[in-house]
């Protein structure tokens, strides 16, 4: 069977494109699919992640958007580079003549009703979709796309108009390390260095923190553009060498396993896969009850500590608890790696595969 992933930009190193990867490399290894992932943005960087290597990665080499001018002219510029887009696209699309394409970003739910094929069509959302830029336009893509599907069950109640709706949260493999030492005064919080992130509130947090638990340490793992930023917070602070940016790091399992406290304070998630990655290496969690997929993870008083958003008086709060806790810490750890278990591979392939199954039993 042949399969089209188009993403936006195969360069970019996030959460949402390692889980393609791993996604189109399990369909081609354990299922026999010819794959495509059509990546729509020029990029001179290598590939963020590694393809199976009968895995064609073709690239439309559209230029990134101008966002110069005012409103108009930046529309204009973005209605240009979608149209580019297409007629790229769909010339791909007839020469490969696939069965099923999966639509993944915003650029992929525009151009999904755009799209001209006798292939099945699938919107894969990976982010909260009231939170979405260009959401608004979503609608045509509902009537149109043959399934949705969403990471979590609150998500998937925004598509009111979709002829399918599939929940398929993100899998987590299996670690080869888990949290050994509960002793261990060092915090973890893991994410790209954006706003939607809100590192910058977790560094505030931890003002007071550092003043009640003075021996304990913050290391951020992640890139991006708030880096600066954040470093001048963190010194501004007073927070030097409390609270550390880590950068990228290519085991975050060894990462997850060296820390015993995991904090997120995501303005709003997909569903949050460094979550669900620090629960099944055994790490209890401080995490705010974004929008979406914050309770699908954690369980308040189980395995973690769950506070409301934009209460950073409670995240102090439930920050110091946990970290002067290291009983608490080992047992919410312990039934962290219990709880996991919904999120494993297989089982989450198994429903990719059912929906494939079906949508081709449909043609």
């Amino acid at each position: 069977m042949k399969l089209i992933y188009l993403i936006e930009d195969f360069s970019i190193k996030g959460g949402a494109e390692r889980i393609i990867s791993e996604k189109v490399n399990f369909l081609e290894a354990n299922c026999g699919h010819d794959i495509t992932v059509v990546s729509v943005y020029h990029d001179d960087r290598p590939p963020g992640y590694r393809l199976n290597k009968s895995i064609k990665l073709v690239s439309l080499n559209v230029e990134f958007t101008d966002n110069k001018g005012n409103i108009a002219m930046r529309t204009l510029n973005r209605a240009a580079t979608l149209m580019t887009a297409l007629r790229k696209f769909n010339k791909i699309v007839k020469d490969t003549k696939p069965d099923i394409i999966f639509f993944t970003m915003v650029i992929g739910a525009l151009l999904l009703p755009l799209c001209r094929t006798k292939a099945r069509k699938v919107y894969e959302s990976h982010s909260a979709r009231r939170f979405t830029p260009y959401s608004r336009m979503f609608g045509l893509m509902e009537r149109k796309a043959d399934a949705v599907v969403c990471l979590t069950a609150d998500d998937a109640r925004e598509y009111k108009t979709a002829k399918r709706v599939e929940v398929i949260p993100n899998f987590v493999n299996t670690p080869d390390k888990y949290v050994a030492d509960y002793s261990v005064k060092r915090a973890i919080a893991v994410g790209r260095l954006e706003h939607v992130k809100g590192f910058d509130l977790l560094i505030d947090c931890w003002k007071d923190v550092a003043k009640s638990c003075p021996d304990w340490q913050l290391d951020i793992y992640g890139e991006g553009s708030l880096h600066d930023e954040l470093q001048r917070q963190i010194t501004r602070c007073g927070l030097d060498g409390r609270v550390v940016l880590r950068g990228r790091c290519e085991d975050m399992n060894e990462a997850y396993a060296s820390h015993s406290m995991q904090i997120v304070t995501s303005r709003y998630e997909g569903l949050s896969l460094v979550l669900a990655e620090g629960q099944a290496c055994g790490l209890p969690c401080v995490t705010v009850d974004y929008i979406y997929g914050a309770r699908d993870i954690a369980e308040d008083g189980y395995n973690g500590i769950i506070v409301p958003q934009n209460n950073p008086e409670a995240l102090t709060r439930a920050i110091i608890r946990m970290a002067g806790g290291q009983a608490l810490r080992a047992k919410y750890g312990a039934n962290a790696r219990l709880t996991i278990n919904k999120f494993d591979r297989d089982n989450i392939m198994n429903k990719w595969k059912e929906l494939i199954g079906s949508l081709c039993d449909k043609k």
